[in-house]
């Protein structure tokens, strides 16, 4: 399971390095020699995990415990679960990109070297994925009308997969145009068969104003076998989330508005602009214009507060992603435990405690912000556990020439939050 683990965050981290070297743009762009010198690296131990030193584990700058992590859940079990959903994330959204674009659609495949004929994209059932067409009555909190299960995912893909194409190794998916018909599964149906076997209910997917360039999109998935109730982000992908990547200047506003907001004195926390205003822009379409970052705390705190399935039963709440998703769930999951701490009436069915756990995660906010992050963790209220690889530059901060004459702000004011977990 481990190997399993290492070869899937390998693969993020190598995305995440190509594209910032190719569009001259990084997203936390490092030497990796800077890594161990702000970071706890762990190690197996018979008791759980442990850093190496205790130097190393306070410079890590987090007040949450590795060995607390181990013996408060399954932390192996934690750390697979979250990567499978946060890798879904990318999936799916490509999958709905395609059948949105092509449904009905008028499209030409060769029949020979100088004929070809023309034919009308019907995909089988794209209700299954797809829930605009629903009769249900419209959430002002959610874009689905109705849930979305694993089952139904799997179903959709077994009765379509002539419509897709699937590039070995990973990748985006493409529209199939030459209607090949296949038997063998996808990666993607081989994924939700865990997820059926979790009892696990994708109850929003808001992927509605992202297009192949980028923005904000995220999932919230309920998992009735573990009791979580899971935000997950989606990551980079093109030119729209690079140029929110590389966005290094501070906003002190979005989330400390009021001075409520700010736990400890004498400080001026700020934070990653571009993914701020990701979260903290007008969602588009919002029947009360909110953020996109209010929406969703409000379809989180609905579930906690009246799905059946979780009222009442001590689900706990995960938020997830990788990349420039780990960056958003790093800042959704602070705003989400500052809310709570302060009694806020809409996280109130949320419970006390928000984890988040990310995976090669960039830096999102100044010394300032974690010291607020810090007191968070002191009082409870939040814990954050960050997956890297040894070595791997995105999570990281030192930005060096060429790439950091790409960035805006200055990345010197930043800072990495949480308990870092390398994998060697």
């Amino acid at each position: 399971q481990r190997h399993k683990l290492v070869s899937s965050t390998m693969k993020y981290s190598s995305i995440s390095i190509l594209c910032a070297a190719l569009t001259a743009s990084a997203s936390a762009f490092v030497s990796p020699f800077s890594v161990a010198k702000r970071t706890v690296v762990p190690i197996p131990h018979e008791n759980g995990f442990r850093p190496t030193t205790a130097a190393a584990n306070q410079q890590c700058r987090s007040n949450y415990s590795f060995l607390k992590a181990a013996q408060e859940d399954s932390l192996d079990l934690v750390i697979h679960d979250l990567l499978k959903i946060s890798d879904f994330v990318y999936s799916f959204a490509n999958v709905r990109r395609i059948v949105k674009a092509n449904e009905g659609q008028t499209r030409k495949k060769k029949t020979g070297w100088f004929s070809s004929e023309k034919y009308t994209v019907a995909f089988d059932t794209p209700a299954l994925i797809l829930t605009q067409d629903g009769a249900q009555e419209q959430s002002k909190d959610k874009l689905f009308k109705y849930v979305v299960t694993p089952d139904a995912i799997k179903l959709f893909m077994e009765k379509n997969r002539k419509w897709f194409d699937e590039p070995e190794g990973g990748g985006d998916w493409e529209f199939d145009k030459t209607v090949s018909e296949k038997t063998d599964p996808f990666l993607l149906e081989a994924a939700v068969d865990k997820a059926t076997q979790d009892n696990m209910k994708i109850v929003d997917y808001d992927d509605e104003f992202c297009t192949g360039k980028g923005g904000l999109v995220y999932g919230v998935v309920v998992n009735l076998t573990r009791k979580w109730i899971t935000v997950a982000f989606r990551g980079t992908i093109g030119s729209t989330d690079i140029n929110t990547d590389r966005d290094f200047r501070l906003d002190h506003e979005s989330l400390f508005e009021s001075k409520d907001d700010i736990f400890v004195s004498g400080g001026k926390p700020g934070t990653h602009m571009g993914f701020t205003t990701y979260l903290c822009d007008e969602k588009k379409g919002d029947q009360d214009g909110r953020k996109s970052l209010d929406r969703i705390l409000a379809c989180v705190n609905e579930e906690f507060k009246s799905n059946p399935d979780v009222v009442g039963k001590d689900f706990d709440l995960y938020v997830t992603g990788h990349s420039l998703g780990g960056g958003l769930a790093n800042l959704f999951s602070f705003k989400a435990a500052q809310l709570k701490a302060n009694n806020d009436e809409s996280v109130k069915y949320l419970p006390e405690k928000i984890t988040a756990l990310t995976y090669a995660a960039p830096c999102v906010g100044n010394d300032d912000y974690n010291k607020e992050f810090q007191y968070l963790e002191k009082k409870g209220n939040l814990r954050h556990i960050r997956i890297a690889n040894e070595g791997d530059v995105v999570p990281t901060n030192n930005i060096i020439p060429p790439a950091s004459l790409a960035i805006k702000g200055n990345t010197k004011l930043y800072t990495q939050n949480g308990g870092n977990l390398f994998l060697h």
